[in-house]
Formats: structure tokens, sequence, C-alpha cells
């Protein structure tokens, strides 16, 4: 083998071993970017679930909530239960979860006709959330911390000017609150197919164009 063709073959592999470290570099490359933008998009995602998992799926599952603890009330009312019973059928939804807290707020109505409590005076005169209530007539919904707070109006019925003559049909009769942990909310897993769908072709059509731009740019910079 003549000495030129030595050289030709030394730079050949020479080349070759470049072209190795060169595409090991690039998988590399191509890896570690891979890992920020997955990182990435799962904390972006992340984000949007639970920010879903507190305006939509709070808001429905807590009013659900609230709705149970008012029809509790008002069947011990329709099967003549006293204050106290209407007051324990409104704490039993206490013990369907760890955490959750529930009130009821009498309003002015009521309280007239069947006397009124400190408690409930003092509620109705300085929470400024439960006056909004009982004035709009309007559910309120408050995030604090890792709980949220939620006020549903209960309206007077037809039927209830049997008991409350005083009653105004469609006037809030009482505010009924409900205190419940942000991670005991229960987010549909159909929500969370399409987000996790999402995630993973936006993740793979990054990937793709960042490979695009670098095999280009990998061409010009080998030029």
């Amino acid at each position: 083998m003549s000495g030129e063709d030595q050289n030709r073959l030394v730079k050949s592999q020479h080349n070759r071993q470049k072209n190795n470290r060169k595409f090991r570099n690039f998988l590399i490359k191509v890896g570690l970017i891979y890992i920020l933008i997955s990182s990435g998009l799962f904390v972006l995602f992340a984000v949007l679930l639970e920010d879903h998992a507190y305006d939509d799926m709070s808001r429905d599952e807590v009013h659900h909530i609230s709705q149970m603890v008012f029809e509790s009330m008002y069947t011990a009312m329709v099967a003549g239960a006293g204050r106290q019973g209407i007051e324990a059928a409104a704490k039993r939804m206490e013990a369907t979860g760890p955490g959750l807290i529930t009130s009821v707020i009498r309003g002015e109505t009521i309280a007239r006709l069947f006397g009124d409590s400190e408690v409930d005076a003092m509620r109705r005169r300085n929470d400024l959330a439960i006056v909004g209530v009982f004035k709009k007539a309007e559910e309120a919904m408050i995030r604090k911390d890792q709980r949220i707070r939620f006020l549903y109006p209960a309206k007077f019925r037809d039927q209830c000017k049997q008991c409350h003559v005083n009653s105004t049909p469609g006037e809030v009769a009482a505010v009924v609150e409900v205190i419940y942990p942000v991670s005991d909310l229960k987010v549909s897993t159909r929500y969370v197919n399409k987000l996790m769908l999402v995630y993973f072709i936006t993740s793979f059509i990054v990937l793709i164009v960042f490979l695009i731009w670098s095999y280009k740019h990998e061409e010009q910079w080998s030029e």
C-alpha cells in the first residue's frame, strides 16, 4: 500500500470517528433538549390541570354538595324536624369526606319568624361574601390557600309558605356554606386524557422541529 493510500485510509478513519463523535453529541443534545421541553410542557399542563380543578371541577362538585345539604335540610323540615334536627341534617354531609365543613346561615326572614342566633346575625352583618350572596341571590366561590369556600343561596319555594308565612318565593332563605379541601377535588378523567394527548403530540412536534433545525445547522457547520 502506497503512502498516499495510507494517508487516505487514516483520513477516512479520522473522518469516521469525527462523524461518530458528532452524531453522539447530536443525540445527547437532542435528548437533553427533549427532556427540557418535556419538563416545561409538563409544568405548563400541570398548571392548566390545577386551574381546571379549581375553576370548573370545584364549582361543579361543591355546588352539588351544597344542593345536597339544602335538600337534606328541606327533607328534615318537611318531616317536621325542629331547629336542631334541621341543623343536624345539614351537618351529615361532613361525614362524606375528610376536611369537609358545612354550615347554614339563616336569613332575616326566617329569623323574624323563628328567632335569630347571635352567630347568624353576626355573620350576616360582618361577612361581606355572605352579605353579597343574600343581596344578589347568586353563588360565590372563594379560593384561599388549599381550601375552597362555596356559598350557595338556598331560596324559598312556593310550598315554603305553609310554614314560612312571611316568605317570598325566590327570596334567599339561607346561605349554605361549604368549605372543601382542594386535595379532595375529583378531576374528570376525560379532561386528563385530552390533556395528556395534547402533551405528547405537542412534545413530539417540538422534537421533530428541533431535529430538522439541528440537522440543517449541522450541515452548515460541517461545510
